[in-house]
């Protein structure tokens, strides 16, 4: 009885996914990793939920790998309508997506509208990166934020196009207000 207005409310959606993924060697022994992605949830009364919600998301990673160096073009974006339960607002500001944003200083709960672009360089482990996106609402103005930032990768396992970061500390710069403030992130991806 300590919150009585409180209430369980449930989504049951059904989900889809369209995935392609394509690998190939050009002549000068360069790989190339293509990864595209369109994925969908809806939840609907006759699920019986009690939120009812179209959830898009699309994603594309281009990667081209040499024997020592990489450079991995990665875009993301999607789009939210009706009323959703708040996991499945979209977010960025994390170790991998506007890397030293905090995703409550980009958007405390989220959006319906979502775009992400990042643009990084690999050399034997050594990483430099740019990224910017946006996360808003239906009706409002994107505001686009940017970091830059550097760091060493210790590349785990290929998943197809990309690479899996085993090990990562990187040094983020993330730009607000005309200034950036480092940030530094350590992590490990199992």
């Amino acid at each position: 009885n300590q919150f009585p207005t409180a209430r369980i409310e449930e989504a049951h959606a059904a989900t889809g996914e369209l995935r392609l993924r394509h690998s190939l060697r050009d002549p000068q022994g360069n790989r190339h990793h293509f990864d595209a992605a369109y994925n969908i949830r809806a939840a609907t009364r006759t699920f019986e939920s009690d939120f009812v919600y179209t959830r898009h998301h699309f994603d594309f990673g281009y990667r081209i790998a040499g024997r020592r160096q990489s450079v991995l073009v990665h875009t993301t974006g999607g789009i939210l309508s009706g009323r959703a339960p708040l996991f499945e607002r979209f977010t960025l500001g994390n170790s991998s997506t506007l890397r030293g944003w905090h995703k409550f200083d980009v958007a405390p709960l989220g959006g319906n509208r979502m775009v992400h672009n990042s643009l990084e360089y690999n050399l034997k482990g050594f990483q430099v990166f740019y990224d910017a996106g946006a996360v808003w609402d239906h009706g409002r103005r994107a505001v686009a934020k940017h970091s830059a930032g550097f760091g060493i990768r210790d590349d785990g396992p290929e998943r197809g196009k990309l690479v899996m970061p085993g090990f990562f500390a990187t040094l983020a710069f993330p730009i607000k207000s005309g200034r950036a403030e480092p940030i530094f992130m350590i992590g490990v991806n199992f």
